[in-house]
């Protein structure tokens, strides 16, 4: 019988193309790895297969996508920088629940993101250490965990209140960096994962997490959304640090 060779590798093909339109440098299967021959007896569902093929056939999707990916890549050197902290710390400090609500998303947001830790490359478990999970489950389980954790009270809890109200003065204000991040914020695409986190559905894949709305789905990389999740702390860092300290007088 013949060896399979790289163009009937039909899985690791699949993966590759979603990866690379969906995910982040080096995510996803190498070129050379034949993945349906290293599953084996272990397929992956039907289900799973089915849905990385609708989202590559997705255009409005794909649209949405490469917008969003766009606005974090400017913003990726922005917030590195003190831009949107300086356009922040002119605006009226927030009354003292709205700073209670900043303060609360930053503090929750820092703790979901310490969820998923490692000891020897092993997720942690919060739970009795006698309950015997393999580790490839540990390690999904972890990371989509806290991914969605972190990505519900940035995009849901905090959608209204102290931060929105900072960020939509600034912008209205002419801030560029406050415009971005208010265009990131309400671009499609993390409205719809926002929509699937407060009333739709989600759910673990082969590939990271499907989130479901109104207008489809979302399949989204755990690169994507830990790269996403980065920039949306540094704005909520930049904004209570704006919130907290007092502009100079000269």
């Amino acid at each position: 019988m013949p060896s399979m060779n790289a163009s009937e590798d039909k899985i690791g093909d699949l993966l590759r193309r979603f990866y690379a339109e969906y995910g982040v440098p080096k995510e996803g299967p190498p070129l050379g790895l034949h993945v349906s021959q290293l599953l084996g007896d272990m397929p992956i569902p039907d289900a799973d297969l089915d849905i990385l093929r609708e989202a590559l056939n997705d255009d409005a999707t794909r649209r949405q996508f490469r917008d969003c990916r766009a606005i974090l890549d400017d913003l990726a050197s922005r917030l590195t920088g003190e831009e949107l902290l300086a356009e922040l710390l002119g605006l009226p400090i927030p009354a003292e629940q709205g700073m209670q609500q900043l303060s609360s998303g930053v503090f929750w947001f820092a703790l979901a993101s310490s969820l998923d830790s490692r000891e020897d490359g092993v997720p942690t478990l919060p739970f009795h250490a006698g309950i015997d999970l393999p580790l490839p489950l540990r390690v999904q389980m972890t990371v989509h965990g806290s991914l969605v954790l972190r990505l519900y009270i940035a995009l849901v809890y905090m959608r209204e209140g102290a931060l929105n109200d900072l960020i939509t003065e600034s912008a209205r204000a002419g801030g560029p960096c406050s415009g971005r991040v208010r265009k990131l914020l309400n671009s499609d695409y993390l409205r719809r994962i926002r929509n699937a986190l407060s009333h739709g559905s989600f759910y673990a894949c082969i590939v990271g997490i499907v989130f479901r709305d109104d207008h489809g789905v979302i399949v989204a990389t755990p690169g994507f959304l830990s790269w996403l999740s980065t920039w949306l702390m540094l704005i909520q860092l930049q904004a209570l640090s704006a919130s907290c300290r007092k502009p100079s007088i000269t």
